[in-house]
């Protein structure tokens, strides 16, 4: 007996054509139908609608059912829907189950999770259906809450044997990182399939277990359930991870035996492991096995990003080259690959090439070329990229902005780096970062320090830029202040904090202060490798205690030859030239080579130690033996040597037959060697190519008027001082720093400033009188030189026969110098002095130069 059709009280008689709905096309008409349903917001609305759908029969569509329920969940009338429902030939699950497929296509989770509270609301019965398209909505939301309650429904349900659903459950638990749900739904599943053993192997793989993976690789074998591809997807990453060839090539015999199909992402995964492990020709193998066409384009990107990252940039090239169709990935990992090894013209070149192939650059495009931009100090282009990121649209946030403000920083556009420091909608930590080193490489420290300020959530990068600059400009205190203001943050230092805060040390001869920070090192257990045992051993040297400088050396078990350097530069300031020669020796003896750095030490302790001979011997292995190409240090030192020796005419020759220019440092150095061994005519040679390179080197006008005056060339000495005079140029002025009581003070020549400058110049003038008893007269021009106020200071601020350490900018001038070696005996001290070449031990009336420098 047939049902007749429900007609609701509340609806008008179907004979009445409603006022505001057009006349339906029902020429196609399911759509037209959903359609109009759609538009219903009203039960009058749907009235006629309703009885048209009853006359064609259509009500008993599932898509048209699903329809009226959304419409009468819009209403919030679902009662008037189920009893339309009892009357149709379409389970009422399917209907629900329908409307949620819809909202899950749209990517409307919201409602796809309110359908399914309704569903529980409305008594209506859950099917497996309903469950995997709830867990399909929960992979793309990742809500754990919304997960955990639909796991529960499942085993409420009495789903909870279903292999599908477990299946799905362990994958988005996977997605979610819940590692133990994950094993616990394995471990409970009596009846795995493949897919959930790979659901478990790449769970292990994702979470680091590689190794497990692998051991559940032969769990799976002996449950008797064969692998598939992507379970080898899974475990050849493994491999490559662990890096264990031996495994993967065996994998890959399993995988050629069995006849899996090595393609797609297989194959992809292959060669990515035999590049990782470093087997280039296994991998251009696999290459064979397919053509460069679009369908391969990962492949061979992953081959040219294998060849980048071995430094085999030609190879790389080479298959750039070969390939029909190139992806955005692969320019950009081309590009890529030449800035990471230094080839920053290519890089720009092959990017404007890709703009000429009508390839859209994304963020990391722009980015990889403007750190080429960067390096190159390319402004022009930088710019030019800058407008194509905003031509495109492209958000300067992120990575991009804070590209573009390095760039703008480097190529010295610190405004422009500025403005787009401005208009960044979110400034992260990284953002204010670079704009604060933009600050301290242009030297301006203020705006550096306001900046500083102003940095919201400061990480070490930011208290480290900003004590590395006040190092860089010899700002000791505030070096020191600011460290201390970053003990009281929430921010740890790490080992470039300590390194900059030795370097400081080394800078100034703050050799107090260079043993509270290696206290500091100490207490707090701070590892100390290569880098900051080379600072300490460099701060140690320059501060003139040999002997913990070397002590921090010998306590370094892994030593580098930056390390070994360190220590032969200390000691050849120190004069020692004899220990730096041993220790080179040593060093080659461990198979350390040395590099530029450490000849540029060795010749240098062989020029402070008269070693002519070996001299010449270590300047011709340099190319012969190590292959580095001399620069204009190594020939500095020789010269310097020479000119030391006496050699002046070996000198000039060894200068006019170098195959690179001579420098400023190398005429002075000559001029001063003929000043030391009174060689006017030679002294004037030098003196011209130096003045012809700096004609306001008013050093150079010092040093000839010097020796036209041991000559008695009176009239010569006159005219070199007016022309001094007639320059206007002001001699750079004496620098002398001091540690004493807790703190480094800087005295300059004629300095008033110190608050105990009546104290220093009596001592002075007592010292003068001392030297008077001894014979001894004192020169007017040096009475008053920085070196001598900084002695005067520590003699009265410190306890009797305690060292007095000093470091000044300056070379010592032979005045000062017996001077030192005479106060030394008279007042029973031990006076070090670190002028801008070498070290003086003055101790006994005896300097450790042996009047040498």
């Amino acid at each position: 007996m047939a049902i007749a059709p429900i007609i609701f009280p509340s609806l008008p008689p179907p004979k009445i054509k409603p006022t505001i709905i057009p006349t339906p096309n029902f020429s196609d008409p399911t759509p037209n139908c959903i359609s109009l349903l759609k538009s219903c917001s009203t039960i009058k609305e749907f009235s006629p609608i309703h009885a048209h759908l009853i006359t064609t029969n259509l009500i008993h569509n599932p898509l048209i059912a699903s329809q009226i329920l959304n419409f009468f969940i819009s209403i919030e009338n679902i009662d008037f829907a189920r009893l339309i429902f009892d009357q149709i030939r379409v389970p009422e699950t399917l209907i629900w189950n329908s409307l949620m497929e819809n909202y899950l296509e749209d990517s409307d989770l919201k409602k796809v999770f309110l359908i399914y509270y309704q569903m529980i609301a409305q008594a209506v019965l859950l099917d497996i259906t309903t469950f995997h398209f709830l867990i399909h909505a929960c992979s793309k939301d990742f809500d754990i809450r919304q997960v955990r309650e639909v796991h529960g429904r499942i085993l409420k349900s009495g789903f909870g044997v279903s292999r599908s659903l477990k299946n799905n459950l362990m994958g988005i638990y996977s997605k979610a990182g819940r590692f133990k749900d994950v094993t616990q739904l394995f471990d409970k599943s009596p009846d795995r399939d493949v897919i959930s053993w790979n659901t478990m192997i790449s769970c292990y793989v994702r979470w680091g277990l590689a190794r497990k993976s692998l051991d559940l690789f032969e769990k799976m074998m002996a449950d008797g359930v064969k692998p598939d591809e992507i379970t080898m997807v899974s475990l050849i990453s493994a491999c490559t991870k662990l890096r264990d060839l031996k495994m993967a090539e065996k994998l890959q015999l399993y995988i050629e035996e069995n006849g899996l199909k090595i393609s797609g992402s297989l194959l992809n995964c292959l060669v990515d492991m035999y590049i990782k492990c470093g087997e280039m020709k296994e991998a251009y193998k696999l290459l064979s096995r397919c053509e460069s066409g679009t369908s391969d384009v990962i492949l061979w990107t992953t081959l040219i990003s294998g060849c980048v990252k071995i430094g085999e940039l030609t190879t790389a090239n080479h298959l750039f080259n070969q390939m029909k169709n190139k992806n955005l990935i692969t320019w950009t990992t081309m590009i890529s690959g030449y800035v990471q090894c230094g080839f920053y013209d290519k890089s720009l070149e092959l990017f404007t090439n890709m703009r000429l192939e009508n390839v859209r650059p994304d963020q990391i495009a722009l980015v990889t070329a403007l750190s080429a931009c960067a390096h190159m100090e390319n402004s022009f282009l930088g710019r030019s990229i800058h407008g194509v990121a905003v031509k495109n649209g492209m958000m300067l946030d992120g990575f991009l902005g804070n590209s573009l403000i390095d760039m703008y920083t480097k190529c010295e556009q610190i405004d422009r780096a500025h403005l787009v420091f401005k208009q960044l909608p979110i400034k992260n930590v990284v953002s204010w970062n670079t704009m604060l080193d933009g600050y301290c490489r242009k030297g301006d420290i203020e705006k550096a320090s306001i900046l500083f300020e102003r940095i919201p959530e400061k990480d070490v990068v930011s208290w480290n830029t900003m004590m590395n600059c006040y190092t860089k400009f010899h700002l000791f205190g505030e070096s020191f202040e600011l460290f201390q203001k970053m003990q009281n943050s929430n921010v740890k230092p790490n080992s470039l904090t300590l390194i900059s805060l030795l370097s400081s040390c080394a800078c100034v001869g703050a050799l107090n202060h260079g043993i509270w920070v290696h206290v500091y090192i100490k207490r707090n257990r701070i590892e100390v490798d290569e880098m900051l045992a080379t600072a300490l051993v460099d701060m140690y040297g320059k501060c003139g205690s040999i002997e913990k400088a070397y002590e921090s050396f010998s306590e370094t078990k892994e030593k580098n030859v930056f390390l070994w350097t360190a220590m032969i530069a200390a000691y050849a300031m120190e004069g020692q030239a004899h220990k730096a020669i041993d220790l080179y020796e040593e060093m080659k003896e461990r198979g350390i080579n040395p590099d530029q750095v450490t000849f540029v030490s060795l010749l240098s302790a062989c020029s402070h130690g008269g070693l002519v001979d070996e001299g010449h011997k270590y300047f011709n292995k340099m190319s012969s033996i190590y292959n580095i190409s001399p620069n204009i240090q190594h020939y500095g030192c020789m010269v310097d040597l020479l000119g030391r020796a006496g050699q002046l005419e070996n000198a000039v020759d060894f200068i006019e037959h170098m195959p690179i220019e001579p420098d400023s440092s190398m005429w002075s150095a000559l001029l001063r060697a003929c000043v030391t061994h009174h060689n006017v005519q030679l002294a004037e040679h030098a003196f011209k190519h130096l003045v012809e390179i700096e004609p306001l080197n008013t050093s150079a006008y010092v040093l000839l008027s010097n020796i036209y005056a041991k000559a008695k060339r009176w009239d010569d000495v006159s005219s070199v001082r007016s022309k001094l005079k007639e320059m206007g140029v002001p001699k750079q002025p004496g620098c002398s720093m001091i540690e004493q009581n807790g703190s480094v003070l800087e005295f300059k020549s004629w300095d008033f400033s110190d608050p105990l400058s009546a104290e220093i110049y009596s001592m002075l003038s007592e010292i003068e009188r001392r030297l008077a008893k001894e014979g001894v007269q004192e020169e007017t021009a040096s009475k008053h030189h920085s070196e001598k106020l900084a002695v005067a200071y520590g003699l009265i601020s410190s306890p009797s026969r305690t060292p007095i350490h000093v470091v000044n900018n300056l070379r010592m001038c032979k005045d000062c110098h017996s001077y030192m070696k005479i106060i030394s005996q008279v007042y029973d001290r031990e006076i070090v002095i670190r002028d801008n070449y070498r070290f003086h031990r003055f101790q006994d009336r005896i300097c450790s130069c042996n009047d040498q420098w």
